[in-house]
């Protein structure tokens, strides 16, 4: 899935918008994706805790597989927004996957192990940017970003068959064998309650972290959605330059990556969780005035802050959070967070349409620095981590 899912992503912006999308129109977008996977939050964490992790995920896939050929044939933007919605709202198996990784690992190996798989999942995606390149070079734009889904299909469909190998981790109990997806939806008030409720279960900084995550993801979430445009319209970048960039950035990112993993299960998390924050500051700052060989160096940063965030924010999270209350505090973080992302998508997609196009990243580079302090000041790890 990593592998796949880059190649058409390098450019995806530049083909909703050959479909008829504006530039608000793709804040529509991710605001419809956000909305679809906000909704099954809820239930999803509630079936990962209740009947276990394994057959969420490996059932649900086969639906993200399927939805994805609505990218492939989408005769105009409206068709993304409802391809985007049908195959979010098979990601109600996102707490599972948090939960089964979080407890695949030991708490002392914890950072380095997350770590590890941001490392291999962006090598892996490595070529992507060279094969859309050579996709929309060879086979012109259009037919060749509806190959490059037609790629992420298959890849989809194969992943799915690879999950059925997963273990499960939660611990045996009478419902693990009786999943029940309809019955969740139906239980949905009750699973609002129990994972609302599960914030008095587990410590205040895991509250803290997850407030933390939902101001850096809203902004992180905009900015994204216009990167590739900004570059091509203001900066001059070219397809070319932009696959090169991608490319540079999966390469140079793995080797300090790889150090601050290692370092992070021996010293702390929280101290990388606030550096990948920080990074987003250069990142933003040379990003909007770049050319080419700044633009290495921003994305550079860009890159760098995700991995350090993404592995701080997971193994806090994991070293905070019981095993068995992990599918509802990712359900009901996640729940916040893809709301938040939500209606912040549409005010950033207003501001780049119709303000000022680079106030998106400006947003993003200021916003970061309370957030690093509240995350410094208010999350403290714990002296015993949870298994």
């Amino acid at each position: 899935m990593f592998f796949s899912s880059p190649i058409p992503n390098t450019y995806s912006g530049l083909y909703y918008r050959e479909l008829g999308a504006s530039d608000f129109a793709l804040s529509v977008i991710s605001f419809a994706a956000s909305i679809a996977l906000a909704l099954v939050q809820f239930p999803g964490g509630y079936l990962a805790d209740k009947h276990g992790r394994r057959w969420l995920i490996f059932t649900m896939t086969f639906g993200v597989a399927l939805f994805s050929i609505f990218f492939v044939f989408a005769p105009s933007w409206h068709f993304i927004v409802l391809g985007v919605m049908l195959q979010n709202f098979c990601l109600i198996y996102q707490p599972a996957l948090f939960a089964i990784m979080l407890d695949s690992l030991s708490p002392e190996n914890r950072g380095a192990g997350l770590t590890l798989q941001a490392v291999v999942t962006n090598l892996v995606s490595l070529p992507a940017p060279i094969i859309a390149l050579f996709l929309i070079t060879t086979f012109k734009f259009n037919l060749g970003m509806r190959i490059a889904f037609a790629i992420v299909t298959v890849a989809y469909f194969a992943a799915a068959l690879l999950r059925y190998k997963l273990k499960e981790t939660l611990p045996s109990n009478s419902d693990n064998n009786h999943p029940r997806i309809l019955d969740a939806f139906r239980e949905y008030p009750r699973s609002v309650v129990e994972s609302l409720h599960v914030w008095r279960k587990v410590p205040r900084s895991a509250f803290y972290l997850f407030i933390a995550s939902a101001v850096v993801g809203s902004l992180f979430a905009g900015c994204n959605t216009y990167l590739l445009i900004f570059a091509k319209d203001v900066l001059g970048i070219s397809e070319s330059q932009w696959a090169f960039a991608l490319t540079f950035m999966s390469l140079s990112i793995a080797v300090p990556t790889i150090l601050a993993g290692l370092r992070m299960d021996k010293i702390g998390r929280k101290r990388f969780l606030v550096l990948g924050y920080l990074c987003y500051v250069p990142a933003m700052l040379l990003f909007i005035f770049a050319d080419f060989y700044m633009l290495l160096v921003a994305v550079f940063f860009w890159g760098l802050g995700q991995m350090l965030q993404n592995s701080g924010y997971q193994s806090l999270m994991g070293d905070l959070t019981p095993r068995e209350l992990r599918g509802k505090v990712v359900g009901c973080s996640q729940f916040f967070i893809y709301l938040s992302q939500a209606f912040a998508l549409v005010l950033i997609g207003l501001a780049y349409a119709y303000v000022w196009r680079p106030l998106p990243f400006l947003m993003l580079a200021v916003g970061v620095i309370p957030t690093a302090l509240l995350v410094f000041l208010k999350v403290k790890e714990p002296s015993a981590k949870e298994v």
